[in-house]
């Protein structure tokens, strides 16, 4: 499987543009351009996400995928500054997401464990993150 985004694209990742503020995240997420992301909004992007560090394509990400794709989180949060994807850098580690620890990482713990991220940021439980739940 090729990949269809640029490495640091990766999830709550996808900024392509180093910003200094928080509203990276926004215009990168927020797909209806209403100011906030919601549950939604991450679904949508998650399988994307998933299938770019599914390289071989088997429904969960090995050590090498998951790594990959920690060095994207980490190399977004550098290059933009912006909390949401600092938040992601430990928020969405492999250890939060590997439920049953077998190492591998399939869809269904990736989008379990992107549930809890996106719950654990929603500082006002409005089911929106916006600028000020972080």
């Amino acid at each position: 499987m090729t990949r269809f985004l640029p490495p640091i694209a990766a999830l709550a990742l996808v900024a392509t543009q180093a910003t200094a503020t928080d509203a990276s995240f926004l215009e990168n997420w927020d797909l209806d351009d209403d100011g906030g992301v919601t549950w939604t909004e991450l679904e949508d992007l998650q399988r994307k996400i998933f299938s770019t560090y599914d390289i071989d394509g088997d429904g969960a990400l090995n050590s090498e995928e998951y790594t990959a794709f920690d060095k994207d989180r980490a190399a977004t949060a550098e290059a933009t500054g912006d909390a949401h994807h600092r938040l992601a850098v430990h928020g969405m580690a492999r250890n939060r997401f590997d439920t049953n620890l077998d190492g591998l990482v399939t869809f269904e713990e990736f989008q379990t464990g992107l549930r809890n991220w996106f719950n654990k940021n929603d500082g006002n439980k409005n089911g929106i993150l916006e600028s000020g739940d972080y």
